[in-house]
C-alpha cells in the first residue's frame, strides 16, 4: 500500500487499528479487500508524459470518526502528469474542534507536500506552473485567506 497502492490506503489503516482485537465485521472487510485487490491487480499507475505539467492536489478529511481519541483522519493525494506521485493517510496529531479545522490541518500537511515537490522538480530542472490545490470544503479556504480569523484556530497545533 505504501509504495504502489493508494486507493486502499484507508481500508489498511483502519484494519491495522483493529489487528489487536478484530471483529467479524473486520474478517469481512479484509476478505472484501482482497477480493477487490484481485479484481485489480492489474491496474497501474499511468503518468502521461504529454499532459499539463500542473501539479496537482487534492485533499480531505473525515472529522471525528473516531470516538475513542477524537481525532480526524487526514487523507491527499498530489498529482504530476495526470499519475498519482505521493499520498498520505493517517489520524491527524492534534483534535480538531470541527470539519473546518479538520480540513484546515489537511490543508497545511498537503501544502506542505506540494511546497516540497514543487520545489525537488524546479531543482532538478523541471519549469512547473503554479501548482493547484483542491477540497470540497470552503471554510478551510476562508480561514487561511483571512487573517481575522485567528483568534479561532489559535488553539491548533502548530
Amino acid at each position: 500500500m505504501i509504495g504502489s497502492r493508494p486507493d486502499i490506503g484507508f481500508v489498511i489503516v483502519k484494519l491495522a487499528q483493529q489487528m489487536a482485537n478484530p471483529f467479524n465485521n473486520h474478517y469481512r472487510v479484509r476478505l472484501h479487500l482482497c477480493s477487490y485487490l484481485l479484481a485489480t491487480r492489474r491496474y497501474r499507475l499511468v503518468y502521461n508524459r504529454l499532459s499539463n505539467k500542473s501539479l496537482v492536489a487534492y485533499f480531505d478529511s473525515d472529522w471525528g470518526q473516531d470516538h475513542k481519541h477524537c481525532k480526524s483522519t487526514t487523507s491527499y493525494f498530489t498529482m504530476l502528469a495526470q499519475g498519482i506521485t505521493s499520498w498520505l493517510n493517517r489520524k491527524q496529531k492534534s483534535v480538531a474542534l470541527s470539519s473546518t479545522e479538520a480540513k484546515y490541518i489537511v490543508l497545511s500537511d498537503c501544502s506542505c507536500q506540494l511546497v516540497w515537490t514543487s520545489n525537488l522538480l524546479c531543482e532538478i530542472g523541471f519549469d512547473i506552473p503554479v501548482p493547484h490545490l483542491y477540497s470540497d470544503n470552503l471554510g478551510s479556504l476562508f480561514l487561511n485567506t483571512n487573517p481575522v480569523q485567528e483568534k479561532r484556530s489559535k488553539h491548533i497545533d502548530i
